[in-house]
C-alpha cells in the first residue's frame, strides 16, 4: 500500500517535471547552424616590397571589433589577381555572380554576394553589409555606379615613348606608388646614369592600363607572368624583375652592349602584332606539318604496315586508324615535351648567349637544307641508294621486324599491338621526321608568346596537317587493296619533296638570321 502511494506521488509530480523541462529548454534554444560569411578581398599588386593583404587585415580589424568577430563565423581570404591562379578565382567568382571585370574596380571586396570597390567604400560599408545594416538594393546601386566608373576607365594599354634609336642603350623602368624598393632603384639608376650612358624611361604601373602593358612585356621577354613584380627593368632582350636582379645584372648588360634600343623596340612592336604573328605562324606550321607528312621515312613504314595487313584477314582501315592514332598522340606528346623543356631554360641566360645559340641553329638548318638538296640531286639521277636524309639502317630494320611480328597476332590483341606500334615506330621515325618538327617548334617559340592552351592548339594544327597525307594514303589503300599506286606516287615525287624540305630549312635559317 505504501509502495503504491509512493508511485502515485511520483506520477502526480510527472506533469510538473515535464513543465519545468519544457520551460528550461524553451529558455535555452538549441543553437541553429551558424552562417559563415564570405569575405574575399581581391587586389592587384606588383610591388615587391608592398603587402596589400596586410593593409586589408588592418582595415578589417578597424571596422569589426574583437567581440563582433567572436559572435560570427566568417571565411576571410585575400587574392592578388596579378598572379594567374588568383586571377582565375576572381574571374570564376565574377562569373558565378553574373558579372564581368568591368563591373568592379580593384581593389574589391566580395562579401556575402555583394561587391564593394575601393578602400573608401570598403571601410565605410563593410560593417553594415556584414551585419545586414544595409539593403542589397543600396549595394546594388553602388555596384552599378562602380560599373559605370569602371567602364569609363577601361581602355587599351599604349606603348611608352622612348627617346632613343638604333643601338643606343635604353632602359625601360616600371615602378608604382608607395613602393620603397622602387624609390631605391630610381636613386640607384640616377647614380648609374652618371657612370654609364643610356636612355632611362619610367612607367608607373598604377596609371591607366600600364599594369596590362607590364604583364604583356613580362611574357614577351620570356619570364613567368607570376614572377612579375616592380621595380622591373627591360633592357635589350632581357627582363630584370625586382631590386636585387636589377642591381646585380643591369650594369653588366650595359657594359657588354646588350641593351640596345633596337632589340627592345622589336619586342615592343611585336606586342601590337601578336595576332598577325600568330596567323603567320599557323600558316607556316600547317605547311611544314603537311610537308613532314610526305617524309619518305614515315611513308615507307606506313606502306610496309599496310602491305602486311593486306596479307591478313584483318581490316586495313580499322588497324590503320589505330596506327595513326598512336602516331598522332606520340608526336603531340613529343611537341609538348620539347616546349615544356624549352620553357624551363633561363631566358636571361639564353639572352646572353643568344647570338651563339642563333648561330648554331642557323648552321644546323643550312646543313639540313644542303643535305636535302644533295638528296634531290641523287633522286634526279635515280641514285636512290645515295639518299642521305633517311632512317639509319639498324633503326629501319628494327621497325621492319616489329611490323612483321605484328602480322602473326589476331583479334583484339592485334589492335592494341598496332596502336603500340604507332607509338614505337613514331619514336624511331623522329630521328628523320623530327628534323622539320624540331625546326618548326623552335620557329613557334621565337614568333609566338603563347600560353599553354594556345600552344597546344598550335601543335594540334601541326600534327593534324602532318597526319593528312597518311589518312589519304590509308583511304586509297583501303579502297584499292594495294600499295602500288601510293608507292609509284612517292617515287615519282620524292625529288620534289626533298627540294621542298631544302627550301623550308632555308626559310628557317633566313628567319633566324634576320631575327
Amino acid at each position: 500500500m505504501e509502495k503504491y502511494k509512493k508511485k502515485e506521488g511520483l506520477f502526480a509530480l510527472l506533469p510538473v517535471i515535464i513543465l519545468v523541462l519544457t520551460v528550461f529548454f524553451a529558455g535555452s534554444p538549441v543553437k541553429a547552424e551558424e552562417k559563415t560569411h564570405t569575405i574575399w578581398f581581391f587586389f592587384e599588386n606588383v610591388c615587391a616590397s608592398c603587402h596589400e593583404e596586410d593593409d586589408f587585415y588592418d582595415l578589417f580589424n578597424r571596422c569589426v571589433t574583437a567581440e563582433e568577430k567572436a559572435s560570427i563565423s566568417y571565411d576571410i581570404r585575400t587574392y592578388n589577381v596579378f598572379k594567374s591562379a588568383d586571377e582565375a578565382v576572381f574571374e570564376e567568382t565574377l562569373k558565378e555572380n553574373g558579372k564581368v571585370k568591368t563591373d568592379v574596380t580593384l581593389p574589391v571586396l566580395y562579401i556575402d554576394g555583394q561587391w564593394l570597390s575601393g578602400y573608401d567604400k570598403i571601410e565605410k560599408e563593410l560593417h553594415g553589409v556584414l551585419f545586414e545594416e544595409k539593403t542589397a538594393s543600396e549595394s546594388s546601386e553602388n555596384n552599378t555606379e562602380n560599373s559605370e566608373i569602371s567602364a569609363e576607365k577601361t581602355s587599351g594599354w599604349a606603348l611608352p615613348e622612348i627617346d632613343a634609336e638604333g643601338d643606343e642603350p635604353a632602359v625601360l623602368l616600371f615602378t608604382t606608388y608607395s613602393c620603397s624598393a622602387c624609390e631605391e632603384i630610381k636613386e640607384y639608376l640616377k647614380d648609374l646614369l652618371e657612370e654609364k650612358d643610356f636612355v632611362l624611361t619610367e612607367v608607373n604601373v598604377a596609371e591607366g592600363e600600364n599594369i596590362q602593358l607590364f604583364k604583356e612585356l613580362v611574357g614577351a621577354f620570356g619570364r613567368d607572368a607570376d614572377d612579375g613584380k616592380v621595380p622591373a627593368v627591360f633592357a635589350g632582350e632581357t627582363a630584370l624583375l625586382g631590386k636585387d636582379e636589377i642591381e646585380e645584372k643591369l650594369p653588366e648588360l650595359l657594359e657588354k652592349g646588350e641593351a640596345p634600343y633596337a632589340k627592345m623596340e622589336e619586342k615592343l612592336e611585336n606586342l601590337g602584332e601578336g595576332e598577325a604573328v600568330t596567323a603567320a605562324s599557323l600558316a607556316t606550321l600547317f605547311g611544314a606539318g603537311l610537308l613532314a607528312g610526305f617524309n619518305p621515312c614515315s611513308i615507307s613504314m606506313l606502306l610496309m604496315l599496310f602491305s602486311i595487313l593486306l596479307t591478313t584477314r584483318t581490316s586495313v582501315l580499322k588497324n590503320g586508324i589505330l596506327y595513326l592514332v598512336g602516331k598522332y598522340v606520340t608526336y603531340l606528346g613529343l611537341g609538348l615535351g620539347i616546349c615544356f623543356a624549352a620553357s624551363k631554360i633561363d631566358q636571361n641566360l639564353l639572352g646572353r648567349f643568344g647570338a651563339v645559340v642563333n648561330g648554331i641553329l642557323i648552321v644546323l638548318f643550312l646543313f639540313v637544307a644542303v643535305m636535302n638538296f644533295l638528296d634531290f640531286l641523287s633522286v634526279r639521277k635515280s641514285e636512290y641508294g645515295k639518299v642521305r636524309m633517311q632512317l639509319p639502317k639498324k633503326l629501319r630494320h628494327l621497325n621492319h621486324q616489329m611490323l612483321k611480328k605484328a602480322s602473326h597476332m589476331e583479334g583484339a590483341f592485334l589492335g592494341i599491338l598496332i596502336l603500340g606500334l604507332g607509338i614505337a615506330v613514331s619514336l624511331g621515325e623522329f630521328f628523320c621526321t623530327g628534323q622539320i618538327y624540331m625546326a618548326s617548334i623552335l620557329y613557334l617559340l621565337r614568333t609566338a608568346r603563347e600560353q599553354w592552351l594556345s600552344l597546344l592548339g598550335i601543335l594540334i594544327v601541326y600534327v593534324t596537317a602532318m597526319s593528312i597525307p597518311a589518312v589519304v594514303i590509308l583511304v586509297v589503300i583501303a579502297k584499292t587493296k594495294g600499295t602500288g599506286r601510293v608507292s609509284d606516287f612517292m617515287l615519282k615525287h620524292m625529288g620534289a619533296i626533298k627540294l621542298l624540305n631544302c627550301l623550308l630549312f632555308l626559310f628557317y635559317a633566313a628567319y633566324f638570321l634576320l631575327r
